[in-house]
């Protein structure tokens, strides 16, 4: 037998160093808002916009986490809410999957050149060619075992890091206001606008650098206690971020006054201007850790968005092997990693930003509907029990509509070309589900729906549509040498369900696990495999009915 589901790992510090550069990874990213909008521009743009957008994407990250605690963000969601085992609701969970992927894997993709830049800058060194490729396929290297060792490990470490490339940046800032060492400090540059601002590549960035909160939420079946650990951590995530953003904008612009020059690491240029050689070397050095935490978490965000997609049968169950020892997703870290490294060509940030906001703003608007269709057809004792929007009906239209105003206007100004790309891509993904789909029906031995934490949401709608047998009563499936695969029995299902829904997921899953497979013993009936009786359709009322009965019983 295998072995049994691990319990989250993840406490409330290590998911806020996954959700710090998940989400943002530092003060840079900011100098091209600067130059695009002034700084008083940029001030008041970050303010008003984790508001209006972080704030709202936030919080329902936040609701949707609890409710629905597995592996996948937006994907899962969207397939709890569409109906899982849906034909409708499997295709917008893959699209939701597959576009998350998408511009993650590209924006993970710039960070070994970026890394390389930061360290050049830093150092002074002049490298060779081959000395740069050998320094890109190490820092890969190294971050994709890092990863092999547990998400656990990589949250440890990014609290780490989060300290060590800020450390530079507190140091600046200090200096800048106390005026220790006399540099120039003219802090009515914080009201400069710019005559003729750039609208769209300022809405563009504000939302790309405030933005995807929910990121995240793809390991949110590896969190401890999510109900209570995913909402702070989404606070303390939220308001870290804007202060690491407002505060070294507020520092550099009025020590450095020629705001239209900043471009992306033009901190470490002004540190080293006016702190000497080692203050910039120790900026970059902040710099470097923060595109390793970037990329790292890239990682993390995409193996478990594979590694969900398989647990809820939208890819083949291979996805879903873990590593005994780390309990890690190998196969889906080792995938995502090779995705990635087919973007690694990409160099013009500009063209790589449109096509992730656009496939961005495609994601936010599914799991905004999803979020909107549980609210309505969510059990109520599921809703309840988790952290929940103070905001109900006709409320949550001027709640989401900045959010859904701004995906509309990136939309409108993204060019030709990332439309084109994303078009390409999109057109890929669909090819892929349709592989996924009739590899389903002919190979059903392939896949794997996992037992869950919300039975009622995930499993035995899918179950019921898909003519396999619940999770909590068909037994654990064949190991895999060193790994295996993250289904187990109904024993499981009660004890962990009752641990992270309280005692009501308990009974659900007790009563779930006495129920016979009503579609025969045979573990050939998965994914729209007719059964051996002449009318299946007859057998599936019947044993509806049977459920029914004794959930009436009890």
């Amino acid at each position: 037998s295998l072995p049994e589901r691990k319990e989250g790992v993840l406490t409330l510090w290590t998911l806020v160093g996954i959700m710090y550069f998940a989400s943002s990874g530092g003060p840079e990213g900011t100098e091209g808002l600067v130059a695009s909008a002034g700084p008083g521009g940029a001030l008041l743009g970050i303010v008003v916009a984790a508001f209006l957008w972080s704030a709202p994407i936030a919080l329902m990250s936040a609701e949707l986490g609890t409710i629905v605690p597995e592996n996948g963000g937006a994907m899962v969601w969207a397939r709890a809410a569409f109906g899982a085992g849906s034909c409708r609701g499997d295709a917008i969970a893959f699209c939701a999957g597959w576009c998350s992927f998408l511009f993650t894997a590209v924006d993970a993709a710039l960070y070994p050149s970026m890394f390389v830049s930061y360290l050049v800058a830093g150092t002074g060194l002049h490298l060779m060619p081959q000395t740069i490729l050998g320094i890109k396929l190490f820092f890969c290297a190294a971050l994709i075992l890092h990863n092999c060792a547990g998400v656990g490990a990589v949250g440890e470490s990014s609290k780490v890091m989060i300290v060590l490339l800020l450390c530079p940046f507190v140091v600046f800032i200090v200096t800048a206001f106390s005026g220790v060492a006399s540099w120039p400090f003219s802090p009515e540059q914080w009201t400069v606008v710019p005559d003729e601002p750039n609208y769209g590549e300022i809405v563009l960035l504000l939302a790309w650098n405030l933005g995807m909160w929910e990121s995240a939420a793809a390991c949110a079946g590896e969190v401890k206690d999510p109900v209570k650990t995913f909402p702070r951590a989404l606070a303390i995530v939220v308001l870290l971020v804007v202060a690491n953003y407002v505060i070294p904008i507020l520092a550099f612009t009025a020590v450095e006054p020629d705001w239209k020059n900043y471009v992306n690491g033009c901190y470490v240029d002004i540190a080293r201007k006016y702190g000497g050689l080692g203050f910039g070397a120790a900026v970059a050095l902040g710099q470097c850790i923060s595109t390793t935490g970037l990329f790292e978490n890239g990682l993390v965000k995409n193996s478990y968005t594979l590694c969900g997609m398989s647990e809820q049968t939208l890819l083949p169950r291979f996805f879903q092997l873990r590593w005994v020892r780390t309990d890690a997703p190998v196969p889906a870290i080792i995938f995502s990693s090779l995705v990635t490294g087919c973007f690694v060509c990409l160099s013009d940030f500009s063209a790589v930003l449109g096509v992730d906001m656009l496939l961005y703003a495609g994601v936010l608007t599914i799991e905004i509907a999803s979020f909107v269709v549980l609210r309505i057809h969510c059990p109520p004792e599921l809703s309840e029990e988790g952290f929940r929007i103070p905001l109900q009906g006709i409320l949550l239209i001027p709640f989401f509509a900045p959010c859904l105003v701004v995906c509309g206007y990136i939309a409108y100004v993204t060019p030709y070309e990332s439309y084109l790309a994303a078009s390409i891509m999109m057109c890929i993904g669909f090819v892929l589900y349709l592989m996924v789909f009739l590899f389903r029906e002919s190979k059903p031995q392939g896949f794997q729906q996992i037992a869950t934490a919300v039975p009622e949401l995930l499993e035995t709608p899918a179950c019921s549509r898909l003519n396999t047998p619940n999770p909590s009563v068909q037994g654990s499936v064949r190991d895999a040498g060193s790994f295996y695969a993250r289904s187990t029995a109904g024993s499981r299902l009660d004890s962990e369900a009752g641990s992270r829904r309280g005692s009501r997921a308990g009974s659900v899953s007790s009563v779930r696990s006495q129920v016979p497979s009503f579609l025969g013993d045979d573990d050939s009936h998965h994914f729209g495999q007719a059964p051996h009786t002449p009318n299946s359709a007859l057998r599936l009322a019947q044993g509806l009915g049977r459920v029914l009965q004794m959930r009436e019983a009890l």
